[in-house]
């Protein structure tokens, strides 16, 4: 604990000495005192965060403080978190700005280092940064609409590469009398050359896109004919899987295990009559009577057994993955079903529902 209080308080004084002289930027109203004080703290706080590992939440503490007091400290650390979360180009959106955000009269030396720190970012990142390049083919270039990530491309902008983040993006391409087409691209950092993307439109019923709408395929798969959900959009919830289906699958299961037992005790039996009575003739110093009957029994006995309980595993198993796969729909109306029935004269299942 003694270790870390000087450097708790080194950390404090230079923050406030670096956010105690924004007001003399003259690009925006001077902070006021609850603003200066509000982005000390935020930027003590999201410094902890980043060198805890949590770097998105230092990032929103990075924004709002320099939201407040907009200094080069401030947005350097920003345009840090913006890089390390892979967003290059929110990276070098504001690098750019540190660099040129307007000389204080007294600017203390941590603004100064701020300012070469965010040059030489907006430098580096811009070699980072890759392009996407679309070649679609069809229709006239008047009557595209493209989006990438759901934000649309100005039909003029469309021949020219686009600058991108890293990772993974998607295009949607309509043109009216022609079908929709969705491309999904992964874009790796410092390409130099563009990543071309080729897209013919095919005549058909055009969907126009939604914004913002997942792709499902993989990277250059064409889908087209009409929209299609998100990839990632949520199941509709179904009401619980019954009891009786959980206590028809256990049985079920333990049936056929008993069946199991019963057909390896079977095939024993057989094997010690196929070895001790060649043609199913024992020898009488081998067997007397009472002991080829009771051999005979368990023959009997374990083959009806494993047959029957078999019989009922399948059953019960049968109609638990009836209950689970036909159950209905969460508050929705009752879907068709299997259920057990069980009494003195009858066995079985009945299927129930609404047709």
């Amino acid at each position: 604990m003694k270790l870390l209080r000087p450097r708790a308080s080194r950390a404090a004084g230079i923050a406030l000495a670096v956010l105690s002289v924004a007001g003399s930027l003259p690009a925006r109203a001077e902070p006021s005192a609850a603003d200066r004080q509000t982005a000390r703290t935020l930027l003590i706080e999201g410094r902890k965060k980043r060198d805890a590992g949590d770097v998105a939440g230092a990032r929103d503490d990075f924004q709002a403080a320099h939201a407040l007091v907009r200094a080069p400290t401030t947005g350097l650390d920003l345009a840090r978190a913006d890089e390390a979360l892979g967003l290059l180009i929110e990276a070098r959106e504001t690098a750019y700005e540190v660099v040129h955000l307007p000389l204080g009269s007294d600017e203390p030396p941590v603004f100064t280092q701020a300012r070469a720190a965010a040059a030489a970012m907006v430098e580096q990142l811009e070699a980072r940064i890759p392009s996407l390049q679309l070649r679609i083919e069809g229709p006239a270039l008047d009557q595209l609409e493209a989006r990438v990530d759901g934000q649309p491309i100005p039909r003029a902008a469309l021949p020219y590469p686009r600058k991108l983040n890293p990772g993974r993006h998607e295009v949607v391409v309509t043109a009216p009398g022609f079908q929709t087409a969705r491309r999904e691209v992964t874009l790796k950092q410092a390409e130099r050359a563009p990543v071309e993307v080729r897209i013919r439109l095919v005549p058909g019923q055009s969907t126009a896109p939604k914004a913002g709408a997942a792709a499902g395929g993989s990277m250059g798969a064409d889908v087209g004919g009409g929209q299609l959900p998100p990839a990632d959009a949520p199941a509709e919830p179904r009401a619980p899987v019954p009891l009786w289906a959980w206590t028809a699958g256990g049985v079920g299961l333990a049936a056929l295990a008993g069946s199991a037992v019963f057909a390896a005790d079977h095939m024993a039996a057989r094997a010690r009559v196929e070895d001790e009575c060649p043609g199913s003739v024992c020898e009488r110093g081998v067997h007397d009577f009472e002991s080829m009957e009771a051999l005979r029994a368990r023959w009997n006995r374990s083959l009806g057994l494993s047959v029957t309980l078999g019989a009922v595993g399948l059953a019960g198993v049968g109609a638990a993955l009836g209950g689970i796969l036909l159950r209905p729909k969460a508050g929705g109306e009752q879907a068709s079903s299997l259920v057990p029935i069980a009494t003195p004269t009858t066995q079985g299942v009945v299927w129930q529902g609404v047709f």
